[in-house]
Formats: C-alpha cells, structure tokens, sequence
C-alpha cells in the first residue's frame, strides 16, 4: 500500500473526527433522551406514590368517621316516615322554643351520596332566642339532620325574626332482608 500524502493524512484525520464527533454527540442524544424519559418515570412515580400515600392518609382520617357512623346509624324507615318523623320534630322544637310555624312544604325527596332523604321547608316566626335554641336542638349529630338553607330576616315587630329553612332528614330505606311484617 501507497504512503498517504500530508494532504490525504489531515483529510483521514479530520474525516476521523468528525466521525468520532457525530458518533459522540449521538451518544450523547441518545444519554440526554433516555435520561428524560427516566426522569419522567420517576416524577410519574413520585406522583403516583404521593397519591397513594393521601388516600392512606384520608382513609386512616376517616376511619374515625366509619366508626362513628357504625355505631350511629342513620334511623331506618320509609320516605314518608322519614317526612312525617321530621315534620313533628321540627313542630315539637317550634313549639317549644315558643315558635310559631305560618307555613310548611314537603319537597321532594331525594337520593344523594350521603343517602336517601326527606327534605321539609319551614318558615318560622318568634324571637331571635327562640331560633336559636331551635337550630341548636335540631341539629343533634345523631338526629342525622341537617339545615341546607337558612334565611333571617327582621320582623315588623322588633325582638321578632322570620327565618326560611330548608331542612333534610336522612334515613336508610329498610333492607329487602329484613322480615316483613304483616297478618
């Protein structure tokens, strides 16, 4: 074989080079590519255990709540039992905080994530102090009552109010289980 002469010496290193230079740089390419997506799995990773890591947290803060929901169940009953139950609570509390009931409206009942539901809306007239102590009483935990819209407003006569509630029962509807009962 012929010796190269300088010319073609620097061509061959100089075409050397470049060929180590773009076998490098796609080296590099393929490191810094593969390196991202390693990344990205990690941070998908990351994210997903942080997820999994608040839902074990919310249950174990909930499990308080299961327990007390266990030991303190919704009443059992029908829609209409459930309406009926909450019309004479809520007319035993208005008469007992010295309250007096101008009008009362069934609306329809409903089923929500929290369960099924009877849903009564009051208007009440009396002192502010009466009202008072009628939402205090009406709201006990383990009633399963809640106030999902309240309005007060002064009366024409000045230590009186008028306060248009909304208020919802909840029950469970009893279990195709259970016996029935009848002749």
């Amino acid at each position: 074989m012929r010796r190269l002469a300088k010319n073609e010496q620097r061509l061959l290193i100089l075409f050397g080079a470049a060929v180590f230079l773009a076998l490098n740089l796609l080296a590099i390419r393929l490191w810094i590519q593969n390196r991202s997506a390693l990344m990205a799995q990690i941070t998908q990773t990351r994210s997903a255990i942080s997820t999994g890591e608040s839902w074990i947290h919310a249950a174990e803060a909930l499990q308080p709540a299961r327990e007390w929901i266990e030991k303190n169940p919704a009443p059992t009953g029908t829609g209409d039992q459930a309406s009926t139950n909450l019309l004479n609570t809520v007319r035993s509390l208005a008469e007992k905080s010295n309250l007096k009931l101008p009008e009362e409206t069934f609306l329809p009942s409903e089923n929500s994530p929290a369960g099924e539901s009877a849903v009564l809306q009051v208007k009440l007239t009396g002192p502010f102090s009466g009202v008072a102590s009628f939402l205090f009483e009406l709201q006990n935990s383990t009633a399963w009552r809640a106030i999902d819209k309240m309005m007060i407003r002064s009366d024409n006569e000045p230590p009186n109010v008028i306060v248009d509630l909304v208020v919802r029962q909840y029950y469970r509807a009893p279990s195709d289980a259970a016996p029935a009962t009848g002749p």
